[in-house]
């Protein structure tokens, strides 16, 4: 994982919380604190108007919407979407299943259950 972007922090490495999984155990701040390193500007490439999606990067950005939520906003399902659709189906549904999705979950845009068969949401919202 990555450590915490935060100019005050020096949280070296993201460790979900035992209540709140989208923060962190350590310094406390939120899962998007600690990804952006990943998520740096790139340069623009010079090999046209495509763009490549790196299975990597897919995943990082897969997890700043999928880890620890139980649905997902509309717009960012309509990104992840996209992304997905340059992957192979394996690629998808290993990163599904890394964050705690299947596939029919996501299709539908919300999990049915919890792991614990509570009936309760938690929407990915900002951190």
């Amino acid at each position: 994982m990555s450590k915490c972007t935060l100019s005050c922090c020096s949280c070296v490495c993201f460790r979900p919380g035992s209540v709140q999984l989208r923060s962190c155990d350590c310094c406390g701040h939120g899962w998007v604190a600690h990804a952006l390193e990943k998520l740096q500007a790139q340069p623009p490439s010079s090999c046209g108007p495509v763009e490549v999606a790196l299975p990597g990067v897919v995943f990082d950005l897969s997890s700043l919407v999928l880890y620890g939520a139980q649905a997902i906003p509309v717009r960012l399902k309509i990104l992840l979407d996209r992304l997905y659709s340059i992957l192979t189906p394996e690629q998808v549904g290993h990163i599904l299943h890394t964050l705690g999705w299947n596939l029919g979950d996501y299709v539908r845009g919300y999990m049915l259950q919890e792991k614990s068969n509570k009936n309760c949401f938690y929407n990915c919202g900002s951190d």
